[in-house]
């Protein structure tokens, strides 16, 4: 897995009040006010020009960008529209009032960085971003239009997420697989550029913990699949805002930003946050019904103490294996296939370390074996589970910690595109 990092023109202020809406959102400072970025409803159909450099260095050139940029516009709950410009030559990045997406050589060498998205605004509004992709992402065995579709995210106002699965989650994966965007991405565009003023519903709460508000946890919304729908990171007081939740039923948990994406994945505002390990905790209230336009209040989550148990890792194999390709990013698994599945990290301790995946598809056949420093066991996905990320729950009594979307299940309708030979 490689980074992408992003590089917003952010200049922010000790001790202010950050927003805390739905997903993450880059920011910059007004006024020593901090306001998350976006651009303008009259920006649309956003515009942007290809350098024809790229595009000869794609493995698909026209249609890969096509895909990236469409992603995001074919969310139905967005305005986000593009519109592709007259192909560029001899492209450079920088403030002239367009948005470029270029090649570049050695892109941030020093920082092991594949893609960069430059953004500038004026007192939060976008005027101009561009998108420079490393020549080495070409040559390497990372998936490129992952990498792009997730600095198309960047260009849009997004930062990373936390959730494994996310097109947005600060580390790409590798192989050609189809890009998909995760449920925590749609939701989060839909909220910065929703198609009505009345998208979803909206969830308000706390997380408090042994010193009061924790500064910077991730809450979670999980749907009665298991499914990570939607996320939000706390302010400096503890208190969070889920936007643009779709209809249905939804259990509230809060987790530490302790790996494997911890708030030095984020832009600057998040590093302030002092992230303690503290347990996952889940609002311990009825799940939420949740109503298109609606508001939902006081949602308390209530942690206690600190814990070593961190699960960073993920891995899946034959069922029945015991030799896992371990990552940060979600393991894949198709509906009807039975597949050994692997959770590895800190202070999971053999013999009384366990996990379930919060996913009524997908069901444990084996015992838990136990490695090193990891747990697996086989588990058995059934035939019409439907294509969806899934929260992996671990249990080390009396303590719990979660990955949030470490698995994407694919249904066996999920349509494969073709792909084209690398030039």
């Amino acid at each position: 897995m490689a980074p992408l990092r992003a590089l917003p023109l952010l200049i922010l202020t000790l001790g202010l009040a950050v927003p805390a809406d739905a997903a993450v959102r880059l920011t910059t400072s007004v006024n020593g006010s901090i306001v998350e970025v976006a651009w303008p409803a009259n920006a649309f159909p956003l515009r942007y020009t290809a350098d024809q450099r790229l595009l000869n260095a794609l493995p698909d050139g026209h249609r890969m960008l096509d895909r990236a940029f469409g992603a995001w516009a074919e969310v139905p709950e967005t305005r986000v529209r593009f519109a592709a410009q007259a192909v560029g030559s001899a492209l450079q990045p920088g403030k002239n009032g367009v948005n470029t997406i270029t090649l570049a050589d050695d892109l941030y060498a020093n920082q092991r960085a594949i893609a960069i998205t430059t953004n500038w605004d004026q007192n939060g509004t976008l005027i101009e971003s561009d998108i420079q992709v490393d020549a080495s992402l070409i040559r390497s065995a990372f998936n490129i239009e992952q990498a792009i579709t997730h600095e198309v995210g960047h260009l849009l106002g997004l930062d990373h997420s936390g959730v494994l699965s996310a097109v947005m989650f600060p580390y790409v994966s590798r192989g050609e697989h189809d890009v998909v965007l995760d449920s925590d991405d749609r939701v989060a565009i839909a909220a910065i550029y929703p198609q009505t003023s009345v998208a979803g519903g909206t969830l308000r709460g706390r997380v408090m913990g042994d010193a009061g508000g924790i500064f910077a946890a991730q809450v979670v919304a999980v749907n009665e699949l298991g499914e990570p729908v939607a996320t939000a990171l706390t302010d400096p007081a503890g208190d969070f805002t889920l936007q643009g939740v779709p209809d249905g039923t939804y259990r509230l948990y809060a987790e530490p930003l302790d790996g494997p994406v911890d708030t030095r994945n984020l832009s600057p505002y998040w590093r302030l946050a002092e992230v303690a390990s503290f347990p996952t905790e889940f609002h311990r209230g009825e799940p939420v019904r949740v109503s298109n336009g609606k508001v939902y209040g006081n949602l308390i989550v209530n942690t206690v103490g600190t814990v070593d148990l961190n699960p960073r890792w993920v891995g899946s194999t034959k069922a029945g294996g015991s030799i896992f390709t371990l990552t940060s990013t979600a393991a894949v698994a198709r509906a009807g296939e039975t597949i050994a599945l692997a959770v590895a990290g800190d202070g999971l301790h053999p013999g009384v370390t366990t996990f379930d995946v919060l996913n009524p598809s997908v069901r444990r056949i084996s015992p838990f074996r136990y490695a090193a420093n990891y747990v697996y066991a086989d588990f058995e996905i059934a035939a019409d589970a439907p294509s969806g990320s899934a929260v992996i729950l671990v249990e080390r009594p009396p303590y719990t910690a979660a990955l949030t979307g470490a698995l994407r299940v694919q249904s066996l309708d999920t349509p494969s595109r073709r792909r084209l030979a690398r030039r």
